[in-house]
Formats: C-alpha cells, structure tokens, sequence
C-alpha cells in the first residue's frame, strides 16, 4: 500500500511539473475535435426541418441515409486526421521533455539520488506523458461522440445505426492510440541514446525513417536501372521498419478501411507490437544510461554505428544517381564522385553531432571507408545488373504457375495489385508454353515498332514467386495466345458471376451514333443475367470468337460491376454475330435493333478519309501508298502492278476536302451497291480494348444517311477492298 501510495504521489508530483503539457493537450483537443464536430453540426441545422418538410418517406429516407453516412465519415476521417495531428505533436511534446531531466547534469543528478529505483522512475515519467495525452482526448472526444449518436437519434437513426457510429469512433480511438504509442516509444528511445537535445532529434529521424528510407533508395535503383522492374513489395509491411513513417500509415489505413476490418486489425497488431518492443528498449536503455552522459552527445557504439551506415548509404547512393541524372547517364564517374561526396560528408557531420566536437569529422575511418565500398559495389551492381535480374530464367523443371496481366485484354479495367486479378489469382500450369513465353521475354531487347508490356508472376516448385515487367514485340505477341486464351486467365478478366453483377443498377447499348441505358430493375434483373450467363458460355466454347471478333461487331454493351476487390470498374462486352447465345440472349431480350444489320438503303454516301495532317502535295503513288497503310491493305502483287480488275469507273467516287479532318481528301462514295458492299464490311461499334493485341484494330469512315446526319462507322483493317485504296491516287 505504501509502494503504491509513493508511486501515485510521484505521478502526481511529475504531473505538477508539465501542467504546460496538459493545458497545451487540453487546448489541441478542444479545439480540433470538440470545435470541429460542433462547426460540422451546425451546417446541417435545418435538417430536422427539410426532413419535415419532405414530399414522401423514400426522400426521407435519402437524408437519413446521406447524414448517418456523414457523421460516421466524421468520426472515421476527421478525427482520424485531427486526431492523429493531437497524437503525433503530442507523442513528440511529451516524449522529449517528459524526460528532460536527463539532458541536465544537476537535474540528472539530483533524480538519480532519489532512493527510487529507475524503473519506478521510468514508469512514472512513461505513464504520465500517456496520461497527458489520453485524458484531455478523451475529456473532450466522448462528449463529442454522444453528441454524434444523439445527432443520429434525434433524425430517427435505428439503435443499430448509432451503435455503428459508436463503435467506428471507438476503433478510431484504438488507432490513434497505437499512433500516439509508437510515435512516443521512438522518441524515448533517441532521448535515452542521448545527452542533448540536438542528438535525440537527430537519432529521432534517422531510427524514424531510416528503414523507409533503405527501402526507398534500393526501389530508386531498381526503377532506374532495371528494365524489367516491377513494383510487387509490400509497403504496408516495410512501413513498420520506420515508426515515424508507420504512426501516420497507420491512421490513412484506418481512414481508408474500405470494409476489411481483419487486415486492419492484424496492422494494427503489429503497430502495437512494434511500439511495444521500442518501449522495451527505452527501458533497457534508461536502466543502463550513465548519468555523465548527459550534456554530451551519444556513446552508445552500436547506436552510433548502425546510424552512420544507414545515413551513409543512402547519402551515397543518392549522390550517385543525383550525379549520374545531371550528366544524363554517361558516365559512372560522376556517379563515383557523388557517392564519395554525400557519403565523407552525411558520415563527417554525424561524427561531429554524436561527439559534439569539430574535430571529430573523420574519426571511424575504417567505417566509413567500409560504408563507402559497400555503397560503391551495390551501385555497380545495379548498374551492370550482377544480380542477373533482368535476364533471370529459372529451369523448366522448376517452374510450378505462371500469373499475367494484360490490362488492355479484358473487358474491364484490372488493377494488378489487386488480389483477385490475373496477376495475383491465375495459375496457368502449362510449362511449355510457359517457358517459351518467359524466353522470349528475357532475351535482349531491340529496337521494336510495337511491343507490349506484361506484368509477370513466376511461382517456382520451392514455392517463392518473383515478379517482372516483361516487354513482348509484334512478331512475338503469339506466345501470349494460349496463356490468356486459358480457363485461369478467363476466369478474373472476362468471365463475370453473379456476385459480381448483384449490385448492378443499368446497362447500356450502343453502336453507331446511338446508345440506350436500360434500368435493370425495371428490364428486369433475371433478363440482364441470362444476357450475361450467355456471354459467359460464347466465352467459354469459343474464347477465339470473343477475342478476336470473327465476324462483325454489332454493338457494345457497358456497365459497372462489383468487383472482387470492392471496386467497381465498367465492363465493356463486344458484341459480335459470331456470339451465338449472347445475340440471342439480346433478342429474346428485346434488343433486336441493337444487333440487326444497318440497312445499305439509309444512306445516301459513305466516305473513306486519310490520315489527319494529309499532304497533298504526294504523287499518285505516294497517296496510294499512304492509303494502303492506313487501311491496312496490303500490296496485291509482288511487282506493284495494278491488277486489271482493279480498274473501275470513279462516275459515282468524288474526291473532296474534309474540313474535320484538317483538309485531309476524303472519297465519297455514291454509288448504292458499293454503299452496300461497304456497310457489310463494317463494325457497328467502336474499338474494343483488345484490338491493339491480337486484332489490328479498325478506321473510322462516316455515313450520311437521308436526314443528312453523320454515323460513325468503324472499317476492320484489311477489308478494303483494292480498288478504292486505288481511287485515292487517281481521282482528283
């Protein structure tokens, strides 16, 4: 009892000491929370009287719904960034003068020959700059949060609509609590290292973002010197390496939940185990300090070392590539001179603040030589890749699944990263073609006209999986046919399940110059996912169909989805005649004028152009030439003779300027059958997202129909026929 009484008195004593403190706390929270919330409440007075005055209870219950949403973002978003402002200026206040006694030689002195053990000493000093923190926050914080569940009840929120609001404010206090923790155990850390204050908020930075800063260099080096680099690290995990750089990640991922309340649980575990185990080491530091030490500098030899090369490498390697930039690359010995420079120089300077004294600059010469040849070598190692990255093949033997992402070959937007798409879920387990696709990859590059740019995921047998962005050419691409043309690709980037299309609200057609949406549940839910079941079966029969659009495409069908990450990106479905179930599925649905063929008879001229920026001043054969390439119709003999079908009356072809088109010629087409010949060549709609892989894409001609009005229209490459690519170097 008496232990315990001493104890409370000694807070209480210490907390005599640091009323600045809890007025400065008191004050944050005030101001930043209570103020804040009660700024926010009163914008929305009146609400009680819109929501009286409103015309019938679906619009009620739309304002309802947007105000509970609202106070919970407030609770999840501002006072996680207000918050965590009184948290980490807090954990800093508090952690470096909590324990300003030791940077005194009196004052360290004096406590020191109190008959009280360091660990009650330690205790006292870390309970009351937590308690500085804490009480005034939640002084002020759980008035505020019965404030926002009354706001609630007062609008009609459900019993459990205010316990949501409760519970988000409370998970927001768990976060910045462990913010507030790591922030302060760091900083009691570099105060036991050291003996003023000048060193503690040097050994505070360094140990703050030294491990971030590691990190971020050697990703500097593989961005910049490796070709075939892909981001794949975990950034959540190297945060905790840096408690400075983790405290404030902590909170974004609190405010940016998303709805995965395990992970963030398991993050916020970690955090806590990390300012756990610094708080364990101010302790072991405090309880081993020498009184002499303060007033001085830091003398702790493995502090200091592992400081100084952590400094001295990323100094150095930074002055290597700030070099190499300035002199665009050419060579390494400016990269050497910036590395010795930042390196003798971050070293020097930290010799002179650890010792406090001006002569000490090149002292731990052995070290900083040792630091400086092991930056230099690394360095050389990115530069001629001796880690053999780039060119890395593994044995076929060895390889177990490939995964790939081809974002442009989908019918929707895939985010690599994210867990669900190809990259991460496919197990494509064919080794041959795996193999003859990662060969090709690794081989070295050379000048391509086209090339394609594939993340890559290799899982070998012993289970680890690297990563690489692999550049494929033209000549190539077919490698990439039957790995994305497989079951395991299909499944996370064109098929689509119901779980996905549950929340879907419309749908939209379009081709041509029209476009309809259709609300799915006044269509009819079941309609629209007997539209997509029967893409999902063309799919699966006939994946070359889907891709490569034997046939014409009729039209495109768009709308948002839910995907498996939570995003909702839109797909875009090609629909073309060769997709037996999904035109009739359409059909069935109604939609016949969404896939019909367009009638020849509605236009009076369709009208070819060339490219934007035309040159008239070309000959004959120039245009032809330039006409060819545009269309890609390829040269019918290998002499260049004109074959004598090609030879045709122009009585119904005029060549004219196209004003849209920056006065390019155009030839405009007249003639009815020749008007219906082209209409059964053309697309109805426009480019799908993979015609830049496997198709080779499509040129936009216009139609005018009776009423004058201009229709887009979209030529496949290759299907010109020869005699127009004639008409436009003989028409005139």
């Amino acid at each position: 009892m008496t232990s315990n009484r001493f104890f409370f008195n000694s807070m209480k004593e210490d907390l005599r000491h640091k009323l600045w403190m809890i007025a400065l706390s008191s004050l944050g929270s005030f101001l930043l929370i209570t103020v804040v919330w009660l700024i926010w409440w009163s914008n929305q007075v009146g609400m009680e009287e819109l929501l009286e005055n409103s015309r019938s209870h679906m619009e009620r219950d739309k304002y309802v719904f947007a105000m509970i949403e609202e106070t919970i973002s407030f609770f999840r978003d501002f006072v996680t960034a207000m918050g965590g402002i009184i948290a980490i200026v807090g954990a800093i206040i508090t952690g470096l003068f909590g324990f300003r006694y030791v940077f005194h030689k009196n004052m360290v002195d004096a406590y020191h020959s109190l008959p009280v053990k360091r660990r009650t000493l330690f205790a006292v000093g870390y309970l009351d700059g937590f308690l500085i923190w804490l009480v005034p926050f939640l002084f002020f914080y759980l008035p505020t949060v019965a404030m926002g569940a009354g706001f609630l009840g007062q609008l009609g929120g459900t019993g459990q609509e205010i316990r949501a609001v409760i519970l988000t404010a409370l998970l927001t206090l768990v976060a910045l609590t462990v913010a507030f923790l790591l922030v302060y155990s760091l900083v009691l850390v570099a105060v036991m290292l050291s003996g003023n204050i000048l060193n503690t908020l040097m050994s505070m930075m360094i140990l703050g973002f030294g491990g971030i800063s590691v990190f971020g260099i050697g990703y500097t080096f593989f961005a910049v010197y490796m070709k075939r680099f892909y981001d794949a690290w975990d950034w959540s995990g190297i945060a905790y390496t840096s408690p400075l750089f983790s405290a404030p990640a902590l909170l974004f991922w609190r405010a940016d939940l998303g709805g995965n309340l395990p992970a963030f649980w398991g993050k916020l575990a970690v955090s806590f185990a990390v300012a756990a185990l610094l708080s364990w080491c101010a302790w072991l530091l405090y309880k081993n300090r020498a009184s002499e030490l303060a007033e001085h500098g830091i003398r702790n030899k493995v502090a200091t070392s592992l400081m100084k090369i952590i400094v001295g490498m990323v100094a150095g390697m930074g002055g290597w590539l700030l070099f190499t930039l300035l002199t665009d690359n050419m060579t390494i010995v400016w990269g050497i001179f910036g590395l010795l420079l930042a390196g003798i120089v971050s070293m020097g300077v930290l010799n002179i603040i650890f010792t406090m004294d001006f002569k000490a600059f090149f002292t731990r010469k052995r070290l900083m030589a040792a630091v400086l040849l092991a930056s230099l070598l690394i360095c050389f190692a990115f530069r001629w890749d001796w880690m053999g990255y780039d060119d890395y093949l593994p044995g076929k033997k060895k390889i177990a699944q490939l995964g790939v992402s081809v974002g442009e070959f989908s019918n929707r937007y895939i985010d690599s990263d994210a867990e669900q798409s190809p990259l991460q879920g496919m197990e494509f387990q064919d080794a041959d073609a795996i193999y003859s696709y990662l060969e090709c990859a690794v081989r070295e590059e050379t000048d391509w006209d086209y090339w394609l740019s594939v993340p890559t995921r290799v899982t070998l047998n012993s289970g680890r999986s690297y990563y690489r962005r692999y550049q494929i050419n033209k000549e190539d691409k077919a490698l990439l046919w039957p790995i994305v043309t497989s079951q395991e690709y299909l499944k996370y980037a064109f098929f689509l399940d119901q779980e996905m299309i549950k929340d879907c609200k419309e749908f939209q057609l379009s081709r041509v110059n029209q476009d309809e949406t259709f609300q799915i549940r006044e269509y009819g839910p079941q309609v629209f996912q007997e539209i997509i079941e029967a893409y999902n079966q063309d799919l699966m029969e006939d994946p070359e169909g889907v891709f490569l659009g034997r046939g014409r495409r009729l039209a495109c069908m768009s709308f948002d989805i839910l995907d498996r990450d939570g995003s909702s990106p839109v797909v875009r479905i090609s629909v073309y005649d060769t997709m037996e179930h999904t035109v009739e599925a359409l059909r069935g649905a109604g939609c016949e004028k969404w896939i019909s063929e367009l009638n020849p008879e509605e236009f009076v001229s369709v009208t070819l152009n060339l490219p934007y920026g035309f040159d008239q001043d070309m000959s004959e054969e120039e245009r032809i030439a330039n006409a060819r390439e545009y269309y890609g119709v390829p040269l019918q003999t290998e002499e260049g003779i004109l074959p004598e079908e090609a030879e045709t009356s122009y009585e119904n072809t005029q060549m004219k300027v196209d004003r849209e088109y920056n006065w390019s010629p155009a030839l405009e087409i007249t003639d009815p059958a020749e008007i219906a010949e082209l209409c059964g060549l053309v697309d109805y709609a426009g480019p799908s997202r993979s015609d830049r892989i496997f198709q080779e894409g499509c040129t936009e001609i216009y139609g005018i129909d009776k009423e004058g009005s201009r229709q887009r229209l979209y030529l496949p490459m290759g299907v010109l026929p020869e005699k127009y690519i004639l008409r436009f170097g003989n028409c005139s």
